[in-house]
This record gives C-alpha cells, structure tokens and sequence, in this order.
C-alpha cells in the first residue's frame, strides 16, 4: 500500500489520500477492515484559556487517593441504580496515565466483574489501544456512571448528577494529558454540550484546561463498523499530542 490508504470516493466531502506516518496505522486500519479514510479539514486551534497553560501538579499518592474513592463508590446508594446494581465498576489501569478514556456506564459483564470495559466493547477498546501504540494497563479508563443502568440503557440526567462527582475526583486525581470521551453521554459530560456526538467530533473541547477528544463508543462501532475509520480519525489527534509510535510496542 506504499505507506497511505487512498480515499476512492469522488464527493460528500471526502477528499484526497491519508498518509499515516508509521505502518502501526496501517496494520490497525487493515486490522479494522477499513479500506479508505475521509479527509476533514482540522479545526483552527482554539486560544487555550489561562487554565489550560498551568496544570495543578500531580499528586505523589495517587493510586491511594483513587482506592479511597473506589471504596466511596462502593459505598455509595445517591441514586436507584445502587439497588439493582451487583458490583460497582470504578476504573482501571494506570493512576498516572497520560491518556484517560471515558465512557458511559458498566454493561452486563462489568456489572458482574466490577470492572470497566471487559465485555465485547471492552475487547474492541483494548485493540484500539494497542494500536495507537499503547497498552491498557498504560491508560485509565472508566465511565460516567459506576452502576450499571436496567437493560444497558442510556444513563438518566439524574443518575449523571448523582454520579459525577466520583468521575470528577477521578480525573482530578490522575490529571491526564487528554481524555477521550467515547459516546454521546462522556462527550456532553466532558464538554458541557447538549448536542450531537456528530457536531462535537472534531472540535476543540477542554475539561478544566484538559484537552477532550470526542469519538464514538466501542459498542456502537461493533454494531456500525463502518464508523470505525471515523473513529481512528478521531484518534489521530491524540497519537499525535502524545507522540505515540507504534513502532516502540513491536512490529
């Protein structure tokens, strides 16, 4: 393939060919079965507030902090999910990550595992993951909610409300370079939008300060594969802010 993927259409706003800088791009393309990638022009880049220029230093304990809080959301009964719930599912991975994922709620599997992100959306993550060059115990991930809602539905605005502060504390304590908000509801949580998942793609958000990068949710692409190539698009920004190679996990 000569190192780009060529984008075969002729209109609809698809434009040109995609050189991706590394053959771990190609391998995860290939891997997904996408055969071409749209081209979107990028967004002008957003004046960063005062906020965003001096991060509050990372805490020296942070694994401990987040154990605590582990321990708080196990405790916790602010809303009736804590009633139909069997485990709570926190998060997981590193305490000090560059790299955060959030999602929306614990399906069926989490629920039973007390763990984010082990089902079939939990394994397609973790391909995601490698192929930006990374592993999962290198970067933490968790959802909006802890419990998970009757019949995996989407989470309610009071059940958001009675939740957030343990997501809050989370990223608080690991201050992560970027979040990667997977799904509507991360993304409006994250950015404070009320609105699409299509209008927040591609646009420039912060989280007090942190850089938020919107993308569809892994169970979703399981159901709508052909939005994979969406998503690894998405996920370009965030390889390049931390300068990922794929090249440094094997070939």
């Amino acid at each position: 393939m000569n190192g780009e993927m060529q984008d075969t259409s002729t209109g609809n706003g698809e434009a040109g060919p995609l050189r991706f800088g590394s053959r771990l791009h190609l391998r995860a393309l290939q891997g997904w079965g996408i055969e071409r990638v749209m081209c979107m022009p990028s967004p002008a880049p957003a004046e960063a507030a005062p906020a965003d220029l001096h991060p509050p230093p990372r805490s020296v304990d942070q694994k401990a902090a987040l154990e605590q809080q582990a321990q708080r959301v196990a405790d916790c009964r602010q809303c009736d999910l804590c009633e139909t719930r069997h485990l709570t599912a926190f998060g997981t991975g590193d305490a000090d990550a560059d790299l955060m994922f959030v999602g929306e709620a614990p399906g069926q599997q989490e629920d039973l595992r007390g763990e984010p992100f082990v089902g079939p959306a939990g394994q397609l993550l973790d391909r995601i993951i490698e192929a930006m060059g990374l592993r999962r115990e290198q970067v933490y991930i968790a959802n909006v909610l802890k419990c998970r809602p009757p019949g995996n539905r989407d989470p309610q605005p009071q059940e958001v409300n009675a939740c957030e502060g343990h997501l809050e504390r989370q990223i608080l304590t690991i201050q992560p370079r970027i979040l990667v908000a997977l799904g509507r509801p991360a993304a409006c949580w994250l950015t404070g939008l009320d609105t699409s998942l299509a209008r927040m793609r591609g646009q420039e958000h912060h989280w007090r300060g942190i850089p938020v990068v919107a993308t569809y949710h892994p169970a979703f692409l399981l159901r709508q594969e052909r939005f994979k190539a969406h998503c690894w698009q998405d996920l370009q920004r965030v390889i390049q802010a931390l300068d990922l190679d794929g090249g440094r996990t094997g070939s």
